[in-house]
Protein backbone atom coordinates (compact mmCIF):
# COMPACT_ATOMS: atom_id res chain seq x y z
CA UNK A 1 0.00 0.00 0.00
CA UNK A 2 1.62 3.19 -1.25
CA UNK A 3 3.70 4.20 -4.41
CA UNK A 4 5.46 7.01 -2.80
CA UNK A 5 9.54 6.65 -2.22
CA UNK A 6 9.75 4.20 0.16
CA UNK A 7 6.43 2.17 -1.87
CA UNK A 8 8.20 1.75 -5.20
CA UNK A 9 11.39 0.80 -3.45
CA UNK A 10 9.60 -1.66 -1.40
CA UNK A 11 8.51 -2.96 -4.86
CA UNK A 12 11.99 -3.43 -6.57
CA UNK A 13 13.85 -4.86 -3.64
CA UNK A 14 10.84 -7.56 -3.35
CA UNK A 15 11.16 -7.81 -7.24
CA UNK A 16 14.99 -8.38 -6.47
CA UNK A 17 15.51 -10.41 -3.22
CA UNK A 18 12.18 -12.06 -2.38
CA UNK A 19 9.96 -15.06 -2.98
CA UNK A 20 7.26 -12.96 -3.42
CA UNK A 21 4.97 -14.70 -6.00
CA UNK A 22 2.80 -11.48 -6.64
CA UNK A 23 3.18 -8.34 -5.94
CA UNK A 24 -0.01 -6.35 -5.68
CA UNK A 25 0.52 -2.24 -5.72
CA UNK A 26 -2.29 0.42 -4.22
CA UNK A 27 -1.06 3.60 -5.59
CA UNK A 28 -3.04 6.70 -5.87
CA UNK A 29 -1.11 8.34 -9.09
CA UNK A 30 -0.89 7.44 -12.71
CA UNK A 31 2.99 8.16 -12.72
CA UNK A 32 3.15 6.16 -9.62
CA UNK A 33 0.81 3.59 -11.20
CA UNK A 34 3.47 3.01 -14.27
CA UNK A 35 6.78 2.49 -11.85
CA UNK A 36 5.44 0.58 -10.03
CA UNK A 37 4.55 -1.64 -12.82
CA UNK A 38 8.41 -1.19 -14.38
CA UNK A 39 9.73 -1.81 -10.91
CA UNK A 40 7.90 -5.38 -10.42
CA UNK A 41 4.57 -5.01 -9.21
CA UNK A 42 2.47 -7.17 -11.11
CA UNK A 43 -0.30 -5.10 -10.92
CA UNK A 44 -0.59 -1.81 -9.50
CA UNK A 45 -4.19 -0.42 -8.88
CA UNK A 46 -6.04 2.42 -6.98
CA UNK A 47 -6.60 1.97 -3.52
CA UNK A 48 -10.29 1.81 -4.12
CA UNK A 49 -9.49 -1.12 -6.29
CA UNK A 50 -7.13 -3.15 -3.67
CA UNK A 51 -10.12 -5.63 -2.29
CA UNK A 52 -11.52 -6.11 -5.88
CA UNK A 53 -7.87 -7.23 -7.11
CA UNK A 54 -6.44 -8.94 -4.00
CA UNK A 55 -9.54 -10.94 -4.51
CA UNK A 56 -9.46 -11.93 -7.75
CA UNK A 57 -5.61 -12.82 -7.67
CA UNK A 58 -5.75 -14.75 -4.55
CA UNK A 59 -9.05 -16.05 -5.18
CA UNK A 60 -11.34 -15.65 -2.35
CA UNK A 61 -14.57 -14.30 -1.68
CA UNK A 62 -15.98 -10.88 -0.75
CA UNK A 63 -18.57 -10.70 2.11
CA UNK A 64 -19.87 -7.12 2.71
CA UNK A 65 -16.31 -5.34 2.90
CA UNK A 66 -14.35 -8.43 4.54
CA UNK A 67 -12.07 -11.11 2.21
CA UNK A 68 -12.10 -14.35 3.13
CA UNK A 69 -8.83 -14.69 2.50
CA UNK A 70 -6.20 -12.41 1.44
CA UNK A 71 -2.13 -11.81 0.96
CA UNK A 72 0.27 -13.85 2.66
CA UNK A 73 1.93 -10.57 3.75
CA UNK A 74 1.08 -6.70 2.84
CA UNK A 75 3.14 -4.00 3.01
CA UNK A 76 2.14 -0.08 4.27
CA UNK A 77 4.70 2.15 3.04
CA UNK A 78 2.15 5.11 3.95
CA UNK A 79 1.67 5.20 7.61
CA UNK A 80 -1.54 6.55 7.87
CA UNK A 81 -4.55 5.45 10.04
CA UNK A 82 -6.22 4.44 6.26
CA UNK A 83 -3.72 2.86 4.75
CA UNK A 84 -2.88 0.36 7.80
CA UNK A 85 -7.13 -0.49 7.98
CA UNK A 86 -6.21 -0.82 4.01
CA UNK A 87 -3.47 -3.61 4.66
CA UNK A 88 -5.22 -5.05 7.24
CA UNK A 89 -8.12 -5.77 5.15
CA UNK A 90 -6.42 -7.51 2.11
CA UNK A 91 -4.05 -9.71 4.73
CA UNK A 92 -5.49 -13.61 5.09
CA UNK A 93 -6.40 -14.18 8.24
CA UNK A 94 -3.36 -15.44 10.41
CA UNK A 95 -0.88 -13.16 7.27
CA UNK A 96 1.57 -10.17 8.35
CA UNK A 97 1.43 -6.93 7.90
CA UNK A 98 4.51 -4.70 7.91
CA UNK A 99 4.83 -1.19 8.55
CA UNK A 100 7.52 0.62 7.12
CA UNK A 101 5.66 3.95 6.23
CA UNK A 102 5.84 6.95 8.59
CA UNK A 103 3.31 7.06 10.87
CA UNK A 104 1.41 9.97 11.95
CA UNK A 105 -0.72 10.52 14.93
CA UNK A 106 -4.41 8.87 14.40
CA UNK A 107 -6.63 6.30 15.84
CA UNK A 108 -7.22 3.25 13.77
CA UNK A 109 -10.31 0.18 14.79
CA UNK A 110 -7.73 -2.63 15.62
CA UNK A 111 -10.48 -4.94 15.86
CA UNK A 112 -9.66 -6.49 12.26
CA UNK A 113 -5.91 -7.52 13.44
CA UNK A 114 -7.99 -9.05 16.24
CA UNK A 115 -10.36 -10.77 14.12
CA UNK A 116 -8.42 -11.96 11.19
CA UNK A 117 -5.23 -12.53 13.68
CA UNK A 118 -2.90 -10.68 11.52
CA UNK A 119 0.48 -9.84 12.67
CA UNK A 120 1.87 -6.00 12.56
CA UNK A 121 5.24 -5.50 12.26
CA UNK A 122 7.38 -3.06 12.62
CA UNK A 123 10.66 -2.05 9.83
CA UNK A 124 12.42 0.88 10.53
CA UNK A 125 15.85 1.74 8.86
CA UNK A 126 18.62 -0.54 8.67
CA UNK A 127 19.84 -4.35 10.04
CA UNK A 128 20.43 -8.23 9.12
CA UNK A 129 17.91 -9.39 6.57
CA UNK A 130 17.24 -13.05 6.21
CA UNK A 131 16.94 -13.86 2.44
CA UNK A 132 14.52 -16.35 0.87
CA UNK A 133 17.58 -18.44 0.17
CA UNK A 134 18.76 -18.72 3.79
CA UNK A 135 21.27 -16.50 4.03
CA UNK A 136 21.68 -12.72 5.85
CA UNK A 137 22.93 -9.70 4.44
CA UNK A 138 23.13 -6.42 5.86
CA UNK A 139 20.44 -4.00 4.77
CA UNK A 140 22.75 -1.36 2.86
CA UNK A 141 24.71 -3.76 0.88
CA UNK A 142 21.25 -4.81 -0.10
CA UNK A 143 20.17 -1.09 -0.32
CA UNK A 144 23.40 -0.84 -2.67
CA UNK A 145 22.44 -3.84 -4.60
CA UNK A 146 18.82 -1.90 -5.42
CA UNK A 147 20.30 0.94 -6.47
CA UNK A 148 22.97 -0.96 -8.81
CA UNK A 149 20.43 -3.04 -10.84
CA UNK A 150 17.44 -0.46 -11.11
CA UNK A 151 16.94 2.14 -12.57
CA UNK A 152 15.88 4.57 -9.93
CA UNK A 153 17.22 8.04 -10.71
CA UNK A 154 13.27 7.89 -11.90
CA UNK A 155 12.09 8.23 -9.08
CA UNK A 156 13.38 11.58 -8.56
CA UNK A 157 11.28 13.95 -10.55
CA UNK A 158 12.45 17.00 -9.88
CA UNK A 159 16.34 18.63 -8.41
CA UNK A 160 16.59 22.12 -6.98
CA UNK A 161 19.52 24.22 -6.09
CA UNK A 162 18.96 25.00 -2.33
CA UNK A 163 18.61 28.47 -2.32
CA UNK A 164 15.77 27.44 -4.53
CA UNK A 165 13.63 25.86 -1.97
CA UNK A 166 10.95 27.35 -1.40
CA UNK A 167 9.84 26.22 -5.10
CA UNK A 168 11.03 23.04 -4.31
CA UNK A 169 9.10 22.67 -1.13
CA UNK A 170 5.86 23.73 -2.99
CA UNK A 171 6.60 20.99 -5.50
CA UNK A 172 7.18 18.91 -2.95
CA UNK A 173 3.62 19.98 -1.24
CA UNK A 174 1.82 18.84 -4.62
CA UNK A 175 3.99 16.01 -5.90
CA UNK A 176 1.33 13.27 -6.31
CA UNK A 177 -1.15 15.76 -8.35
CA UNK A 178 1.86 16.74 -10.17
CA UNK A 179 2.96 13.26 -11.29
CA UNK A 180 6.46 13.71 -9.09
CA UNK A 181 7.58 10.79 -7.03
CA UNK A 182 10.28 12.37 -5.24
CA UNK A 183 11.71 16.10 -4.65
CA UNK A 184 15.26 16.51 -3.77
CA UNK A 185 17.72 19.22 -3.43
CA UNK A 186 21.13 18.96 -6.07
CA UNK A 187 23.94 19.51 -3.48
CA UNK A 188 26.62 18.93 -6.13
CA UNK A 189 26.76 22.73 -7.63
CA UNK A 190 27.10 23.81 -3.62
CA UNK A 191 30.38 22.71 -2.46
CA UNK A 192 31.83 25.65 -3.82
Amino acid sequence: VGGGPIGLCVIAALRLGSAAERIIAAVKYDEQQRLATRLGADLAVKPNELRRAVRRVVGCRMTGDVLSGGADATIDAVGSPGSLTDAVAVTRPRGSVVLCGMPGPGRIDLAPVWHREVALLGAYTYGTEQLADGTSTHTFDMAFELVRSERLEELVSAAYRLDDYAAALRHADQAGRRGAIKVAFDLRDERG
